[in-house]
């Protein structure tokens, strides 16, 4: 009785936090998504939308319906710092009647009127549209003064420009209406119009146009979207492109059910670039087409789940501030990652490649299926991620996949994993005022590589059935991370695994494992005698022992890996279980074939574990171990085990127990041996970091002429056009003596040339720019040329960004005033410019900014896009390499004790990097 009791208390506690309306907060907090997610369902909303020619302004209406089970209705109403005089909203109606509304926090609160059932408001608004930081941009090109709008709403912002519940769980069904409208009439914009569904109707007159777009399905404000302007719209036929699929994924439920996959069909793709750029994207537009239906068709034979949307539209925007945002149904990717501004590399061919498969993944993994929370954003990113390099290693077959995961995804992953501004894969965020603090190489590195492993863990099969599973079950709904954990343990059936994967996802940090060879302990049972007796013998035989470093040698943390052993010319490779005991595995040739213990067994040469790199964490080689690949490395034919073992040397150095001028040297000694671009690029950049940040300067000017020779040699004479400009890119980076600036100079005027190169514009304005922050007498001469024959919007963008490289402390004041004063400048233009800006070669000029650009923190979290104070930290702390720098960020930590959480883990790992430079510098230098 008492239990009943206890239960139905239980009950009514629930249903009371239901029913009461939580505190009106600003932002979005939890707790009134949660209350909201259980009163309100069935949304619908139509928007009719009226855009003009350089309107500060977007006008419409809406029409927002529900099913209300609460005394109230709340919805967000954001209006943004600075612009509150343009947002406005009028004329409100609720169930056919004019209606008050009381606007508190953000929030518009309905109350009279309100019904128990089906409620209907309409309303008009008024909303910014801002050349930078909003979320309705306006982007006008100076080549043709062609005017592009578009919208960009996540994680939620899309209550900055209309009244709407902005929250991932409350999906919605979108209907849109846009209208072209002129000052005058016949002046209204000729412009194609893009949204996530296929156009229903569209009507032009002399007055203006109108488009309307069918009915989405149930998707989340942060997916919905729609661009403007003087698109040119590309439609790729014959037998290399998409086709019209003869499916129709709306099914009489109008839900969009999951159909089981038996012929795969293409989906109908457009894709829309600006006008000025057309000719230039005609010689990527088949290989562009290519890719996303290629990604499409993979991706709908893993899930067995036909393209969830009717059609797939790509959408190139201009200084886009991301690399993509997987709208659904109409992706919009940044325009450089698909039209390359420099001639292109494997490494460039690849990040084009990973931008469209991991937007077209999201298309499931995110839009049919999205996180509940934006605590559970890795669901998201993370599947992306690790569905893009899936599909990589099927459509792109000639890379090696997984190797340039290893560069790409696991080295950032570490470098933040390792800091004190770490966080665990799932991040607590109580208000999505917050939400943009998730973004980062957590959820886009690291639970990519979780899953990795958690696919080697589960076997590829099991792993393939359990997301399949979770899809269909929770299409065009929400999801926790925790319904996909439950299909994993559906298929792997064994006691542990939730504990297991709730120990990956909400512990932060990473191992350090190292490796040495212990003694372990083996016993022998001889076979029973016929009297019924028996006997065993026991011997301490050599044990691979892998020692975790702490929290994780004490908990349900666990890891399947691989692991190589080198026997003089022979290898061996065997699976190991890397938990809290130490003694991982025996080591190989401890029996022969009988399995008899053989007493006079070899010690292996080298012990590489985390071989093919299923695992996660810092594998530190024990001091044989790294010998033998200091000395081998370059007779390894193992591309991927080589690049694993250049990687282990660096956490080597990262972790002050290799000096950084041995690794640089073992670097120039052996380039010639990679002929991948994906590890020379990746081996160039660590020389660099060494050479700006770990070393003296008296080993800066032992070793540059050393390099500078090797690289002026290879971007020459190398035997590849991607590996000349590889190596061409490291010496722009690198260079510094009066030669190297000679040789760069001659390379701008055409007196030298790299075969087969040919210059474009960003690698004209990267050259000045280096010579800017270089000193050089030439540069402000070769820069005013420039400026005068250059003359395209990236090449004003360039100019400015190059400009910021001048060495005076008048142009560093200029500039800092520029980035937080002048609210005109577009993002991407500052976050091209903060870089050379903070060049470390400026760090005296630039200390004194140290400091204003961490108190700007808050500022700048409010205000501008996701990554933008990534990125703003990288530079302004990466542009310091001394103990004084260092000393000013931990003040600045210890003033303000206040700060935002997520501001403070973001500088504590951003600062992680000149940590290790001056411990490094002490060890090896000081």
């Amino acid at each position: 009785m008492l239990l009943r009791l206890s239960v139905f208390t239980l009950f009514l506690a629930a249903m009371n936090i239901f029913a009461q309306t939580p505190t009106i907060e600003t932002g979005v907090p939890q707790t009134l998504a949660k209350w909201r997610a259980a009163n309100y369902s069935d949304v619908r909303y139509k928007l009719n939308l009226t855009l003009e020619k350089m309107s500060p302004t977007l006008k419409g209406t809406i029409e927002i319906s529900l099913k209300n089970n609460a005394d109230q209705i709340v919805l967000d109403w954001r209006k943004i710092r600075g612009k509150e005089d343009l947002s406005k909203v009028e004329n409100v109606f609720i169930n056919g009647k004019s209606a008050k509304f009381e606007e508190t926090n953000e929030h518009l609160v309905f109350k009279d009127g309100v019904v128990k059932g089906e409620n209907v408001i309409k309303l008009d608004f008024t909303s910014p549209i801002l050349t930078s930081g909003g979320a309705i941009t306006r982007y006008v090109d100076k080549e043709d003064n062609a005017e592009y709008v578009y919208s960009l709403f996540v994680p939620s912002d899309a209550s900055t420009t209309f009244p709407v519940f902005d929250q991932p769980d409350l999906k919605a069904r979108f209907t849109l209406t846009v209208n072209l409208r002129g000052k005058n009439r016949r002046d209204y914009p000729r412009w194609k119009v893009v949204s996530n569904t296929e156009k229903s109707f569209s009507f032009q007159s002399t007055w203006g146009a109108m488009i309307s777009f069918k009915e989405t399905e149930p998707i989340s404000t942060y997916v919905f979207a729609f661009a403007a302007g003087d698109f040119a719209e590309i439609d790729c036929r014959g037998e290399a492109c998409p086709r019209p699929s003869t499916s129709n994924n709306d099914n009489a439920s109008g839900q969009g059910q999951a159909q089981p996959l038996q012929n795969s069909s293409d989906v109908p793709t457009k894709i829309y670039v600006r006008k000025s750029q057309s000719e230039k994207f005609k010689q990527h537009a088949l290989e562009t087409f290519r890719l996303n239906r290629e990604a499409v068709k993979y991706l709908e034979s893993y899930f067995d789940y036909k393209f969830p949307f009717p059609k797939y539209d790509l959408v190139l925007i201009p200084e886009f501030p991301f690399g993509g945002m997987e709208h659904a149904g109409a992706t919009f990717l940044r325009e450089d990652r698909i039209i390359f501004p420099t001639e292109p590399t494997k490494n460039d061919f690849v990040t084009r490649a990973n931008v469209i498969f991991h937007e077209a993944a999201h298309q499931w993994f995110g839009d049919t299926v999205t996180m509940r929370w934006f605590d559970d954003l890795w669901l998201k990113e993370g599947f992306a991620e690790f569905m893009a390099y899936k599909t990589l290693e099927k459509v792109m077959p000639e890379y090696n996949a997984w190797k340039i995961f290893y560069e790409r995804n696991k080295q950032a992953a570490y470098l933040t994993d390792s800091t004190k501004g770490t966080t665990p894969i799932y991040q607590e965020i109580p208000n999505l005022a917050s939400a943009k603090s998730a973004y980062g190489n957590i959820v886009y590195r690291k639970a990519p590589s979780f899953l990795k492993q958690a696919e080697f863990y589960l076997g590829a099969d099991k792993f393939q059935t359990a997301v399949r599973a979770f899809l269909k079950k929770h299409q065009f709904k929400n999801a926790e991370w925790k319904d996909l954990v439950n299909e994993f343990n559906k298929v792997y059936d064994r006691r542990g695994l939730p504990e297991w994967a709730e120990y990956w996802v909400k512990q932060k940090g990473m191992p350090i494992i190292r490796t040495s060879i212990t003694e372990g302990h083996y016993e022998k049972s001889n076979p029973v005698a016929a009297d019924g007796s028996w006997s065993s013998s026991s011997w301490m035989v050599s044990a691979l022992g892998l020692t975790l470093s702490e929290p994780f040698e004490d908990s349900p943390w666990a890891l399947r890996i691989k692991t190589l052993y080198k026997y003089g010319t022979e290898t061996e490779v065997q699976e190991n279980f890397v938990s809290g005991n130490p003694y991982t595995d025996y080591l190989p040739r401890l029996f022969d074939k009988n399995k008899n213990y053989d007493r006079n067994h070899p010690l292996p040469d080298l012990i590489f574990p985390n071989y093919q790199d299923y695992g996660y964490g810092i594998f530190l080689l024990d001091e044989k171990s790294r010998d033998y690949v200091q000395k081998n490395i370059q007779n390894e034919k193992d591309d991927f085990l080589r690049t694993m073992m250049w990687g282990s040397l660096w956490d080597s150095v990262r972790e002050t127990e290799f000096a950084p001028k041995d690794y640089v040297e073992l670097v120039v000694k052996n380039i010639s041996v990679d002929s991948d671009e994906s590890t020379i690029q990746t081996l160039l950049n660590r020389v660099s970091t060494a050479m700006n940040y770990y070393l003296s300067e008296a080993q800066g000017k032992e070793l540059t002429p050393k390099i500078e020779a090797v690289l002026i040699d290879k971007m020459q004479n190398a035997p590849t056009l991607g590996q000349r400009i590889t190596f061409n890119r490291a010496f722009l980076n690198i260079a510094s003596s009066e030669k190297a600036r000679t040789i760069l100079k001659d390379i701008l005027n055409g007196k030298s040339q790299i075969k087969d190169l040919k210059l474009k514009t960003k690698d004209r304005f990267d050259i000045v720019t280096k010579l800017l922050i270089l000193g050089d007498k030439d540069a402000p001469s070769l820069l005013a040329e420039l400026e005068t024959t250059e003359t395209t919007d990236e090449a004003k963008r360039y100019a400015y960004a190059a400009k910021a490289g001048i060495a005076t402390t008048e142009n560093k004041a200029k500039f800092w005033s520029s980035f937080v004063n002048d609210k005109t400048i577009s993002e991407s233009w500052i976050e091209s410019a903060f870089v050379p800006f903070n060049s470390v070669r400026h760090s005296e000029l630039t200390f004194p900014y140290l400091e204003k650009s961490l108190a700007e923190l808050p500022n700048l979290k409010q205000n501008r896009k996701i990554f933008f104070v990534n990125g703003w930290l990288a530079a302004f702390v990466g542009g310091q390499r001394s103990e004084q720098a260092l000393a000013v960020v931990n003040k600045f930590l210890a003033n303000n004790p206040n700060l935002d959480k997520d501001l403070r883990l973001k500088i504590l790992e951003t600062v992680d990097g000149l940590e290790r430079a001056v411990k490094i510098r002490k060890k090896f230098v000081d």
